[in-house]
């Protein structure tokens, strides 16, 4: 036995990289290491051996050999431990001691110009560290901004934007260079770190780069793969390899998939299988790989190469792993194929996968059951060996899908058959359903499950035939399912939906249209938020409205120019989740009452009296329209009764002379090759926006924060306005869906899902709220406001030129705003009425003359905020409680 301190001894007393010289191989310097060519292997090409004199450690990523000073000597020597630790003696004993610096050297090394460059094989500072991490955010910048590194993903079939954005996929296309100085510590420390090279070129140019973080997730290395232009196609830092990617799944999952490289753990996340992590090669197993998979007991699944190389680099990871006690299952893929090819050749990919899976456990693999699904004109049947179920009369409205299911069963020479109705979304339903299905077949209860959750997938994509006057609903196709799940996982949503309201023909109106938009949405929840478009003729109301309405989906709105007392009552078919859109608020004469019904009961309902058909007797009945539903109205009324208006959200249409030369401008734009592309690229973002609406899941949304919120309480309108703020925060959440985490609570034998609202969503809406919100609590509609706007301005330019102050009359109203008599007429009626003008002198016959009352308050809007809480504080009351995004999320 040699004693432990000795051998330490040895281990950190040995000069590793005098060792390596004496023994023939030359060193260089390569970023934070050494590096030469290996002397256990022919490696004349491109020097493999890597040495760490900080560490003393020495690795080849060639042969895979690696270690201390002791394991080198062995292998050179060919001799056993204790041989090489008294070798080493020896050797340690001759080795001369180092001089004292002269005093020539200690002035060489105070002078700045002549110092030395920094030992690149010391650990990283705290300052390289923040540097690195700086890097690495602008390399995901411009991956975002230059389609080059997404594109080329997208070749290898990875496309998933929220897991680029998860790890901080980068590009490094040349431009970091453009926002660095040309000397300076920040460039020595690049180029120490390895980013620059030693003439300042970008080290990964030309690469997607993938950030690699160490065991405490700090930045510590970086993995590019070249897409273009001439050199390695797989560059690291130069140096040891350090750090992991995706090394957070080992700490939420004890079943680890581990891949010969990045690109082919990426191609596992891109499926959802995100329990995986690469090495770095077939030699690339690192002493990290090892400290966080060995932390437990763990199973790894090891997906190497289908080749020469990738087996027998499998063959020393399983080796090495099982050292450490971690069960091992190999991966076989088929020949001359890596994961990613394996993927992008394979219909079932993840199907395919799980087969191999199952055949390195040992574990028979399974086969697809036939299966016959049938489609009839009110539903499907579906046929899986013996078993046979009709699915009809399917109901999907509201958090609901019901359908009537019937099992047929033609064992024994007769038919028997169970049927019932049943909501595939409630547990207890379906429980009860597999009990007497069960029985029909013979089966075991978890047969019947799973027959079941493949009836709720086809019950969940059944689309009933259209009416004989409605265009029938086309299908989403795979390219436009991931177009619009790439909209809706795309963190800047809602200002890619401004952006493409623009596209479309709609200008300006930010606000205006992100709320109406918002408002469309809600449409699918419990609670829809309504909207008033509420200005002049000709100002643009019914192009907002009819931009909304042309990216939803067709099926869920209904359009109407005018509206009788009673049609609601007897509309055919239900109205819930649908946007009902009418073009004129004077044209719904005493529907208005059927509408308010519907928005606070969320159905309406009338008795009738009429002949019964088969007895012809007289009868009472009645008929119900189910809601909820998001109604969208315009109007150029200035008073709104307030029974209605206090259950709409107003917005005003931009009347001002720099929204109209806008307007000009973008219709004269229609008309060049600019427009005509414009129009055509039109078409394909109303596609999308259709498509991502009918991708949105029915889920429920709960807000965490609410009981911190604040609302002004001036009035008891501020009463139905909170509820409007709280739906809106709601609805921004719901939009959200596919980039929140699905949260779970048992209540009553049934798991209730959920998503939580963030604090981003509150702060949205905020920037809602403030303007519009704000603005409904003023007294004044939004064009009489404007109007009184417009005469203060009149008479404060009247009264510098020495003229009357205050007095005006209606011409001179119309003279200096160039709104029309009736215009006029109608908004300063409502002036008049609310005392913000006097009537001086007028009657019929006569001039009308008016005079400015004192101001108020309230024209530059900010008397009428809703007192709402500022998010830091928001932010600050929350942490105290211990409620966050992130633990709410994690």
């Amino acid at each position: 036995m040699i004693e432990k301190e000795r051998i330490e001894a040895i281990k950190q007393g040995v000069d590793l990289v005098g060792l390596i010289s004496s023994r023939g191989v030359k060193l260089k310097k390569n970023g934070k290491g050494l590096h030469g060519h290996c002397p256990f292997h022919d490696d004349q090409k491109t020097p493999s051996l890597s040495v760490t004199p900080g560490k003393n450690l020495w690795q080849c990523f060639g042969c895979g050999k690696g270690g201390d000073v002791i394991e080198l000597v062995q292998l050179l020597d060919q001799v056993d431990f204790k041989t090489a630790v008294r070798t080493l003696e020896s050797y340690q004993s001759a080795a001369s001691p180092k001089p004292s610096p002269t005093k020539k050297a200690v002035k060489k090394d105070l002078d700045p110009a002549r110092r030395e460059e920094p030992d690149p094989a010391k650990p990283l500072t705290a300052a390289h560290i923040k540097l690195l991490a700086r890097v690495i955010d602008f390399y995901h910048a411009a991956f975002c901004e230059d389609p080059r590194g997404g594109e080329y993903l997208a070749s290898r079939g990875i496309t998933d934007k929220q897991t680029f954005a998860d790890h901080k996929i980068g590009l490094a296309n040349g431009t970091l260079l453009n926002v660095l100085p040309n000397e300076g510590e920040i460039m020595r420390q690049l180029q120490e770190l390895g980013i620059l090279n030693a003439r300042g070129n970008e080290h990964f140019y030309n690469c997607v780069t993938f950030p690699l973080y160490d065991l405490a997730g700090n930045p510590a290395g970086i993995y590019g793969r070249r897409i273009a232009g001439e050199g390695a196609n797989h560059l690291y830092l130069p140096g040891e390899r350090e750090g992991l990617f995706n090394r957070q799944a080992a700490k939420a999952n004890q079943i680890i998939h581990l891949t010969e490289s990045v690109l082919d753990s990426l191609t596992l996340i891109n499926a959802g299988i995100k329990n995986t992590i690469p090495c770095y090669g077939t030699n690339g197993l690192t002493g990290e790989h090892l400290q966080l998979l060995g932390t437990e007991k763990r199973v790894v699944y090891l997906c190497f190469d289908g080749d020469e190389s990738g087996r027998t680099g499998a063959a020393k990871v399983k080796a090495r792993l099982e050292e450490e006690q971690i069960t091992v299952y190999p991966v076989t893929l088929p020949e001359n194929h890596d994961l990613n090819s394996f993927f992008l050749l394979t219909a079932d990919q993840k199907g395919a996968y799980e087969e191999l899976l199952l055949t390195a456990s040992g574990q028979p693999a399974k086969k697809a059951p036939p299966e016959k699904i049938t489609a009839t004109p009110d539903g499907f049947c579906y046929r899986k060996e013996r078993r046979h179920y009709e699915v009809k009369a399917i109901d999907k409205s509201g958090p609901k899908l019901k359908a009537t299911v019937k099992g047929i069963s033609s064992e024994g020479g007769g038919k028997r058959f169970h049927v019932d109705t049943v909501d595939f979304y409630s547990a207890r339903s379906r429980a009860f359903l597999t009990r007497g299905l069960a029985d029909l077949f013979g089966e075991e209860e978890k047969q019947i499950s799973r027959d079941l959750e493949k009836l709720l997938e086809l019950a969940e994509g059944f689309t009933p035939p259209p009416a004989p006057d409605a265009e029938p609903v086309k299908a989403i196709t795979a390219q436009e399912q991931t177009e619009a799940l790439g909209f809706l996982k795309n963190p800047e949503l809602l200002t890619e939906i401004i952006t493409d309201l623009e596209t479309v023909g709609y200008t300006g109106e930010e606000m205006n249209k992100l709320l109406c938009y918002l408002a469309a949405i809600s449409r699918k929840l419990d609670d829809p938020l309504s909207v008033m478009i509420q200005s002049r003729s000709a100002a643009g109301k019914s192009c907002l409205q009819d931009a909304i309405l042309a990216l939803m989906p067709a099926e869920d709105y209904i359009k109407y120019t005018r509206l009788t007392d009673q049609a609601l009552f007897y509309k055919d078919g239900s109205l819930a989740h649908k946007i009902l859109a009418i073009e004129e608020l004077d044209g719904m004469n005493g529907a208005m009452y059927s509408i308010r019904t519907m928005q606070s009961s969320k159905k309406i309902t009338v008795a009738y009296t009429g002949k019964d058909p088969a007895t012809g007797e007289m009868r009472t009945g009645e008929n119900t329209v189910e809601g909820p539903l998001m109604v969208f109205i315009t109007t150029t009324q200035a008073e709104i009764d307030g029974e209605t208006a206090s259950r709409f959200m107003f917005i005003s249409i931009d009347e001002s002379r720099e929204m109209t030369e806008k307007i000009l401008a973008k219709q004269r734009q229609t008309h060049t090759l600019q427009g005509m592309l414009h129009k055509l690229k039109g078409a394909d973002i109303i596609r999308k926006h259709q498509n991502a609406n009918r991708l949105l899941k029915p889920v429920k949304v709960l807000n965490p924060y609410a009981e911190l919120l604040t609302f002004s309480s001036k009035s008891l309108r501020v009463r139905r306005d909170q509820s409007k703020y709280l739906n809106l925060i709601q609805t921004i959440a719901y939009l959200f869906q596919y980039q929140r985490q699905t949260h779970s609570v048992a209540y009553a034998g049934e798991a209730l899902e959920y998503i939580n609202v963030t604090l981003a969503d509150i702060a949205h809406a905020n920037t809602i709220a403030d303007e519009v919100l704000g603005r409904s609590l003023d007294e004044l509609s939004p064009p009489s406001r404007k109007l009184l706007g417009l005469i203060r301005t009149m008479c404060e330019e009247r009264a510098e030129e020495g003229e009357r102050e205050n007095c005006f009359s209606r011409r001179e109203i119309r003279d200096y705003s160039g709104w029309s008599d009736f215009q006029v007429k109608t908004h300063i009626r409502q002036l008049e009425e609310l005392e913000y003008l006097y009537s001086l002198t007028g009657r019929k016959g006569k001039e009308y003359v008016y005079e400015l009352a004192t101001a108020s308050g309230g024209e530059d809007g900010k008397s009428f905020l809703v007192g709402l809480v500022e998010l830091g504080q928001l932010r600050e009351k929350a942490a105290e409680l211990g409620i966050s995004d992130d633990d709410l999320e994690g």
